[in-house]
């Protein structure tokens, strides 16, 4: 077991607070690795060598000097019935033998700690990784299952995705702690542990589940993540899907469905089958829906489209009652009147028409869609590669 010098001069200076004396931290050669002697550090001991060979505690004085010791006693320290370091005390071996003992729990205690901390962060790590080839149509399956064996997870059976996103925030820019800590704690509560945060949405593979469950579930999911990101997460939930060569289509379907949320802010019709309109909009390429919308509104000044937006949205809402839709507008009936006869001329479609309502109504529509940003344009442009410890987006790694 190899100890990170970083975490061994942690060790070494948490000692420090409590114990007077120099402490000096080696690996199983017998080199210094930490010290709050940093002049030692680098150096050969040959005690520590001596202790990590015998597993025994060595004292070094004038009567038993070693090579590069200074006084005092170094003591093995043992995980798992082997000797992984050893930590030494200098000073007087009369006044630091007793300390011994006391360092060297201490420092099996810290280890153990920071062992558990790597463990759940090397799970975290992979986890992300296995979600992230979920979500490919086209991944390496033996990479796939080799980290739900390392996982000792069972990836057979039906799954549908869930993508949290939260409407113009850029996630890479928030604690990924904190929201991995408010993701991890949901998901586990309801049996859930696929899941992962992106730079650009939270990702979910849940199981099979009623809709009961699962509305409980996308709740608390938005409830636990608005707390982390400090503004409104809207969740998308894609069809279930049979087996995992084709969660992607979940997946795809779950960031389609995210996105309409967002755009509509409905976050009650969260799952792809209830998009109804929506599945039609979402499926129109961007150049046509440019050009429809470009067509309808053709010479218009995007102030004058907003104007005649409002005036037709009004309309809408109450079902063409011309009375009710200038009410709310605080206008006169015959200024209502007016303004969608202007609608009707400078777009050539009469709302109050009825093979020209839905043609006004689709560009309305299409223009708000086609305008609407639920990621910034920086996120849009990340990948969706694996994630590593390092940054978001690089190759699959993890940390030993």
């Amino acid at each position: 077991m190899t100890i990170d010098p970083a975490t061994a001069q942690t060790i070494v200076d948490n000692l420090k607070d409590v114990i007077e004396y120099n402490i000096n931290f080696f690996d199983t050669e017998g080199t210094m690795v930490a010290s709050t002697d940093a002049s030692r550090i680098g150096s050969f001991h040959g005690a520590a060598r001596q202790a990590a060979v015998d597993g025994q505690t060595v004292a070094v004085d004038r009567r038993h000097p070693y090579e590069g010791a200074q006084d005092g006693v170094n003591v093995p320290v043992v995980l798992n019935d082997a000797v992984v370091a050893v930590i030494g005390i200098t000073g007087p071996v009369n006044r630091v033998r007793d300390l011994g003992g006391i360092i060297e729990r201490m420092t099996g205690l810290m280890l153990c700690a920071n062992m558990e901390q790597i463990a759940r962060f090397n799970r975290r790590i992979m986890t992300s990784n296995l979600v992230n080839l979920l979500t490919l149509e086209h991944k390496d399956n033996e990479l796939m299952n080799a980290l739900a064996l390392a996982l000792d997870l069972d990836l057979s059976g039906p799954r549908l995705a869930l993508v949290g996103r939260a409407p113009g925030v850029r996630l890479e820019r928030l604690n990924q702690d904190r929201l991995y800590e408010k993701l991890c704690k949901t998901c586990l509560s309801f049996g859930v542990p696929l899941f992962a945060v992106s730079p650009r949405d939270f990702r979910v593979y849940a199981p099979q589940m009623g809709q009961a469950e699962l509305d409980d579930f996308v709740v608390a999911l938005r409830q636990a993540l608005a707390g982390a990101v400090g503004s409104q997460v809207v969740l998308g939930a894609g069809t279930i899907q049979a087996d995992p060569d084709q969660y992607w289509r979940s997946y795809r379907q779950a960031c389609i469905a995210a996105r309409w949320a967002g755009f509509t802010d409905n976050d009650q019709r969260y799952r792809y089958e209830q998009m109804g309109t929506g599945l039609l909009i979402t499926s129109m390429p961007t150049e046509q829906c440019q050009a429809f919308v470009e067509q309808v509104f053709a010479g218009l000044e995007p102030d004058r489209i907003e104007q005649f937006d409002r005036v037709f949205s009004v309309y809408t809402r109450h079902n063409g009652s011309i009375t009710h839709a200038a009410q709310e507008l605080f206008i006169h009936k015959n200024t209502m009147q007016n303004r969608l006869d202007a609608l009707a001329r400078e777009t050539g479609y009469n709302p109050r028409h009825l093979s020209d309502y839905p043609i006004l109504a689709a560009a309305f529509e299409l223009r708000k869609y086609l305008a609407y940003k639920d990621i910034p344009d920086e996120s849009a442009e990340l990948s969706d590669r694996p994630e590593t410890a390092d940054q978001p987006g690089g190759t699959i790694d993890s940390v030993s």
